[in-house]
């Protein structure tokens, strides 16, 4: 069962969030390696503030997780942490400073060792056979219907770089910070107020109706799909035109 995990504990086994311990990166936050109860483990550390993701993220992403039972298809979550602390900015053409908070949060999960599925869907896919991609197929429709029919979960950001990869190459959905619940029916949609735009990098990931107008639904999960096995079938990367405005 996932849990509060102590500050000192995640810092004591990433020596503090040294660089040395830097496994991955990306938006606000970064990866560290580091080793819990004699396990690997990765220690994603997310830095919240005026500047960057909202404290919701946080506990929608720590929501959706504390909902999953262990799937040998999705990353298994360990347990969280968050620390907060007042920061203080000099204002231009003010006397008055600006203070504000900063809020650390910290998620641990179990450490997956050939790294996520964008690495391996360029340069004739690293020597996948057909075997091995139709199992990573496979993995990933197992852990989406999961998600679907037994959590009622919208995933929101299903992508290459959101699906890792063990030693045996076995397929670990991660990353539910866009995650959102749904009735369990396949023709309920949400309407979602984005607050920023999509990252260009994730726009050829996400269904056209969601891009309009931020309508989504569990269909929204599988165009995404659709785009990665794509990818992982043809080894190309190139963005669809989905023609919205």
């Amino acid at each position: 069962m996932p849990r509060d995990l102590p500050l000192a504990l995640l810092e004591d086994i990433t020596d503090h969030f040294s660089d040395k311990r830097i496994i991955g990166e990306g938006g606000f936050a970064m990866v560290y390696k580091g080793v819990l109860g004699n396990k690997n483990v990765a220690v994603k550390k997310i830095s919240v503030n005026k500047d960057t993701v909202s404290e919701k993220l946080f506990h929608r992403e720590v929501a959706s997780l504390m909902k999953i039972e262990k799937h040998q298809n999705l990353v298994r979550f360990l347990g969280f942490c968050s620390n907060k602390a007042r920061a203080v900015e000099e204002q231009t053409g003010s006397e008055e400073p600006i203070y504000f908070q900063i809020m650390d949060i910290l998620l641990c999960f179990e450490y997956i060792s050939n790294g996520s599925l964008d690495k391996h869907i360029t340069d004739e896919l690293r020597g996948l056979t057909w075997d091995t991609r139709f199992d990573i197929i496979r993995g990933i429709f197992e852990g989406m219907r999961y998600l679907h029919e037994d959590k009622s979960i919208i995933h929101m950001d299903l992508k290459p770089a959101n699906i890792l990869l063990d030693d045996h190459m076995i397929p670990k959905i991660t990353d539910f910070g866009q995650s959102r619940f749904a009735e369990n029916t396949h023709t309920k949609e949400i309407f979602i107020t984005r607050h920023q735009p999509v990252a260009f990098s994730c726009r050829k990931y996400g269904a056209p109706e969601y891009l309009k107008d931020g309508r989504t639904s569990k269909k929204a999960d599988i165009y995404s799909l659709g785009v990665v096995i794509r990818e992982l079938v043809t080894g190309s990367t190139s963005k669809v035109d989905t023609q919205v405005a």
